[in-house]
Formats: C-alpha cells, sequence, structure tokens
C-alpha cells in the first residue's frame, strides 16, 4: 500500500469550547489562562462604554462573547448575563483579550484542514477539523477574533501612545526578521505574523497585478 500525506498537513494542540451548543476549537498557542466569571465577585463582567470587560489581576480586559460574534441563537437570551460563563483569556502578539464561552472542553490533538472557499472569507475562521466521534467543528482564527474586538489589534498600543507622548517610555517589541531578494535585513511587528510556512515559488499563480498562493 502506498499513502501519500500531502506537506500541508498540519497537527496542532486545540482547546475546544463550547458556545449554544456548537463546539469549536482553539489553538492552544493563543490561549493562555481560563477564568471563570461570576455575578458578584473579583471576576465579574462590567460594562464600560457600551463595551464589556473584566478585571484581571488590576487590568480591564476587553471582552467579546462568541455568541455573539457568531451570531448564534439570535434574539435569545444570552447566557452571559445570566449564569456563570467561561473566559478564555487569548493573547495575540501584544494585545490580549477575552472570549466568552458556554463550555470549555478538554484540549485535544487536531488535524487541520483548509476551510471551504465558501467560507474563506470570514476572518473568524482559520480551518476545521473532525473530531473523534466524527463531528466536524470550526477552527477559531485568534487573528480574526482581535480585530473583531478592536478595529487594530495595535489600538491599545495607540491610544496609550496618544495619551502623553512625554510620558511614552521605551518598550521592547517583538519582530520577526528576515531578508529579501536584495540580501538586506528586513523586520516586521511579530504580532502582524499569523503563521511561517514553507513554499514551492514554482506553485504560485497571478491574479492581475498580484501573485498569490493556494
Amino acid at each position: 500500500f502506498k499513502i501519500k500525506i500531502p506537506l500541508t498537513l498540519a497537527i496542532v494542540s486545540a482547546l475546544v469550547v463550547a458556545s449554544s451548543s456548537e463546539r469549536f476549537a482553539i489553538p492552544q498557542l493563543s490561549v493562555l489562562e481560563l477564568v471563570k466569571t461570576t455575578t458578584d465577585g473579583p471576576n465579574r463582567i462590567e460594562t464600560v462604554q457600551g463595551t464589556r470587560v473584566m478585571r484581571l489581576r488590576d487590568r480591564l480586559l476587553p471582552l467579546v462573547s462568541l455568541r455573539d460574534l457568531l451570531r448564534l441563537d439570535e434574539g435569545k437570551e444570552t447566557p452571559e448575563t445570566t449564569a456563570e460563563t467561561f473566559v478564555v483569556v487569548m493573547q495575540v502578539g501584544t494585545y490580549s483579550f477575552g472570549l466568552l464561552v458556554d463550555k470549555v472542553f478538554d484540549t485535544e490533538e487536531i488535524v487541520v484542514k483548509p476551510v471551504s472557499r465558501c467560507m474563506r472569507h470570514i476572518s473568524c475562521f482559520s480551518g476545521t477539523t473532525i473530531l473523534g466521534d466524527g463531528r466536524v467543528i470550526m477552527i477559531l482564527d485568534p487573528n480574526g477574533l482581535a480585530s473583531a474586538v478592536s478595529a487594530s489589534p495595535h489600538a491599545e498600543a495607540a491610544s496609550l501612545a496618544e495619551t502623553g507622548r512625554g510620558s511614552r517610555r521605551n518598550e521592547a517589541v517583538s519582530m520577526l526578521v528576515f531578508e529579501a531578494r536584495d540580501k538586506g535585513p528586513k523586520a516586521v511587528p511579530l504580532s502582524l505574523v499569523a503563521r511561517l510556512e514553507e513554499a514551492d515559488l514554482g506553485t504560485t499563480e497571478r491574479a492581475g497585478s498580484r501573485t498569490v498562493l493556494q
């Protein structure tokens, strides 16, 4: 027998969560911690100018509900306002936020499958996977979720910079350093990089004036 495995096959560790009886997978690399909220206590959800936040170790953490983001069960009462819920604290680059979910399951090793063509325009999904029971679930994209919380993952840093240039301090920023065709070193903020992949330049295609890669 000959078994051919594509080079793009990836196995990652993911946290399986549920919202409105629908299960989703979150890449474990983007998950910092899990917090259980209460109606009255240190881990309660507050509202600041129409945005839900939570005080986590003397820091305001912006929150986004997975139920509201994906428009699950529109018109029904959300459990976040009536019962305890879970907050998945995630980090994309230097930007941290919380994702409200109903249930948290175990961490599983999943095989990442590409998203269908009809769903590639949805930034919240980065792929699909099949669980051990045969159920197909979507893999959430941390970068797409971060953009849903804020217009830009660097909005928090930009607002801090505008509050007072005199009090600005030198801060270290993680950068990805690479070389281009001119062999000169270049850098891009690591928070803007979703992932790194090796690709054969012979498989590139032309779409108008752009060079694209499947």
